[in-house]
């Protein structure tokens, strides 16, 4: 008879898959850097160091983030922090905030909107949204104690993944279940780090959601920080998971996603017990089918991995014991000098305390934000005043090679960056 390793049946080490790709605390500092750079870059009047309570509020991240894909830019005081929204109101042991301010209606209602206009596509709403409140009385106030047992029992059954998850959930809004359709939770990629949560009935159900949607801020903060998607990922055919309506397409970005929650999910089955049975679930719970749905989704991702980047295959490995099939390797560049690049528009270049971490600030009329390495921004620096054979030099010297070699190395590296778009071909400022 053929059993399973102790280690295989208690599946993946989900916290170490994610510290294969960066530790948690580094993830954080990143994201926080990522946010004060923008908002430096966007509001004259910002503070040198932003304070938690606004760094990691879902609704400033909104308007910056907004204003990074082309919207309003926005000023440093129409960002709004998390006590603007939570007040004092914490849940318990994890010290997650919860939006109970009577005004949290207004302040995340294009949240609500948004989230109400999906619900109305799958003909799943019962009204628009209205969150639960200090306002609501008695209703919050056991909504709030029914959080906080979801989260201890979170935290008791698998703490590793509970506090690996939850250090990226910024703020819980509680929906009036008289409003909800059939939401149990959501999370919505405009307002990274806000969980939405149907006022909840039991611990298992608060702590099944804390973990899916955590898992979903955790994807969004590692999305942002690292190389998970290729820059041609939006050409890849979506995907339609099996189990949902005909016509259901996911693109890459939401299959990851959900791959990735699939797998948050199996690993708290399996320590909770809802597997064996140990636990009851409620109906309509994922637990039970977590592990085949993300077997399902794993294999298609698997046979896509030329659309991933290396820390999504990293984490794609960890998570099903399989690397991504990958298209053959490419050269690494032309042979030629092919130095006839210029930054494509001012750059500013921000440290991060990160070995081989720089991120870069394209100012222009929206600006962009890049994560690049040392040798990357080193060479964005040198471009358009530094003459080509001193940047050769410097490269070689640097890398320990040949001129030759350290010119076909600098070509990819310009390919690269040309791609991203920091760099454009200029023949009349490229320097000879």
């Amino acid at each position: 008879m053929i059993t399973s390793s102790p280690v295989e049946a208690m599946g993946p080490d989900i916290p170490a898959a994610h510290a294969a790709i960066a530790a948690a605390d580094v993830v954080l500092r990143e994201r926080r850097a990522l946010y004060q750079f923008a908002v430096d870059l966007m509001c004259a009047d910002a503070p040198q160091v932003l304070e938690p309570d606004l760094i990691d509020s879902p609704i400033a991240r909104h308007r910056v983030g907004e204003a990074l894909a082309g919207g309003p830019i926005p000023s440093f005081s129409d960002l709004v922090g998390i006590g603007d929204v939570a007040g004092d109101a914490g849940c318990g042991p994890a010290g997650v905030p919860v939006a109970s301010r009577p005004g949290a209606n207004d302040v995340l209602a294009a949240v609500l909107n948004a989230v109400g206009t999906e619900l109305d596509s799958q003909h799943a709403a019962t009204g628009p949204l209205r969150l639960l409140t200090e306002a609501d009385g008695d209703r919050f106030a056991a909504a709030c104690k029914m959080l906080r047992d979801g989260i201890t029992l979170a935290r008791s059954e698998s703490p590793e993944l509970a506090d690996d998850l939850l250090a990226h959930v910024a703020l819980v809004a509680i929906v009036d279940p008289q409003h909800t359709g059939r939401l149990a939770s959501a999370s919505s990629r405009r307002f990274p780090g806000l969980v939405l949560l149907e006022s909840p009935r039991s611990s298992i159900e608060v702590a099944e959601a804390i973990v899916h949607e955590g898992a979903h801020q955790k994807l969004f903060d590692l999305a942002i920080t690292r190389n998970l998607l290729d820059v041609d990922s939006d050409r890849c055919t979506p995907f339609h998971p099996p189990w949902a309506a005909e016509g259901r397409l996911w693109p890459l970005e939401q299959t990851l996603a959900a791959g990735h929650a699939y797998a948050c999910l199996a690993k708290f089955a399996h320590d909770s017990g809802a597997t064996t049975g140990r636990r009851p679930v409620a109906d309509g719970s994922l637990l039970p089918v977590a592990s085949e749905r993300c077997e399902i989704i794993g294999q298609w991702l698997l046979e896509r991995g030329g659309y991933l980047r290396t820390d999504a295959h990293t984490l794609l490995e960890r998570l099903l014991g399989r690397w991504p099939r990958t298209a053959a390797a490419a050269e690494d560049g032309p042979t030629g000098t092919a130095f006839d690049y210029a930054a494509s528009a001012p750059l500013e270049f921000r440290r991060c305390a990160s070995p081989d971490r720089v991120l870069v600030g394209r100012l222009s009329s929206v600006p962009r934000l890049y994560w690049v390495n040392e040798d990357a921004a080193l060479l964005l620096e040198l471009l358009g005043h530094t003459p080509v054979d001193d940047i050769v030099d410097t490269f070689a010297h640097r890398w320990s090679m040949t001129p030759p070699d350290a010119t076909h190395r600098l070509s990819a590296l310009l390919s690269d960056l040309s791609a991203s778009g920091l760099v454009t071909t200029d023949r009349a400022a490229a320097m000879s």
